[in-house]
């Protein structure tokens, strides 16, 4: 009798245990299950995206964009806009009006104005980034409109204001093109003081994810990018470059590129005025217009004038 009941105890107990123990399984199962059918909403929601953005979204390229200048193009760096005026699209008012510009071959060109005058814009449409409503820019005589953008967008040296990282190794993100060696980019980032910093975290092959420079750093990496994209380009493009950098960081920056690209034609949009004051002219926008070009000699001479005001003099 005790016998039989110890056996009734022991199997029920067992029973318990195995209910307790699919129990268990089931809820892992279940909430696999739901995690799994997230995933696959969040998939088919980015797919029909994706659908719509090629159903609904123009190609960016226009059949007219088939002429290829050259390798060595641009070569010397002349930048002449004439009547142009562009527009983000097209219900908006423009967003620059009838910009009449000739920038010569290594000129140093300081571009600023209010919030909304026309800055960004301007480099964004040299960049193809903005349409074109009237008018053209032509680069050492060739009008970009004939130009496929992306080759023409790889025909510039640029720094934005926030540098961009990839997710892979500093050999890829400083020379994305592989068209440097690695002595050059070596060289390069050994020039804005990178190399000690990199090289005890792996060298070219360590990936710059898993070791995430500082806000500083990742410019100074971006002006080591556009010195080895400047060697084979005429035009660099600053879009703020300096602006979420300290003072320090600044005038390294500002020193290093008087230095490797006092050859080049540089188009600088400025948030620090005093990073301009050593241009060979200023462009002052306003409301997508021209306001004051000359230089900051000139303009801070000029009773009343713009440049003269923002300078606080």
């Amino acid at each position: 009798m005790t016998l039989a009941i110890e056996l009734r105890s022991s199997t029920s107990g067992a029973l318990l245990a195995i209910a307790l123990i699919n129990l268990m399984t089931f809820t892992s199962n279940l909430g696999q299950g739901v995690q799994a059918f997230t995933q696959l909403e969040i998939s088919l929601g980015a797919i029909a995206r994706i659908r719509s953005f090629a159903a609904t979204i123009a190609p960016e390229h226009q059949p007219n964009e088939v002429y290829a200048p050259g390798p060595t193009w641009p070569s010397q760096g002349t930048i002449k806009f004439s009547q142009l005026s562009a527009a983000y699209n097209n219900t908006t008012a423009p967003a620059l009006s009838s910009i009449d510009l000739d920038i010569l071959p290594g000129q140093k060109i300081g571009i600023c104005g209010r919030t909304g005058s026309g800055k960004s814009t301007i480099l964004a449409t040299l960049l193809r980034l903005v349409e074109i409503s009237s008018g053209t820019i032509s680069i050492d005589g060739v009008d970009i409109a004939t130009i496929p953008r992306s080759l023409l967008r790889s025909s510039f040296a640029a720094i934005p204001q926030e540098s961009f990282i990839l997710a892979g190794s500093v050999r890829i993100n400083a020379d994305p093109t592989n068209e440097s060696t690695d002595d050059a980019i070596t060289a390069a980032l050994e020039n804005v003081g990178l190399w000690d910093v990199i090289s005890t975290r792996g060298g070219l092959d360590a990936t710059l994810v898993d070791h995430p420079l500082s806000q500083g750093q990742q410019q100074l990496f971006g002006l080591a990018r556009a010195m080895l994209r400047g060697a084979r380009s005429k035009i660099l493009i600053l879009d703020e470059a300096t602006s979420n950098v300290d003072r320090d960081t600044d005038k390294v920056m500002q020193r290093i590129i008087r230095q490797e690209f006092k050859e080049h034609t540089i188009l600088t949009v400025a948030h620090r005025l005093e990073t301009i004051m050593d241009s060979d002219r200023v462009l002052v926008l306003e409301k997508g217009q021209v306001l004051e070009f000359g230089s900051p000699e000139e303009l801070l001479a000029k009773e009343g004038g713009a440049f003269r005001e923002m300078y606080g003099k």
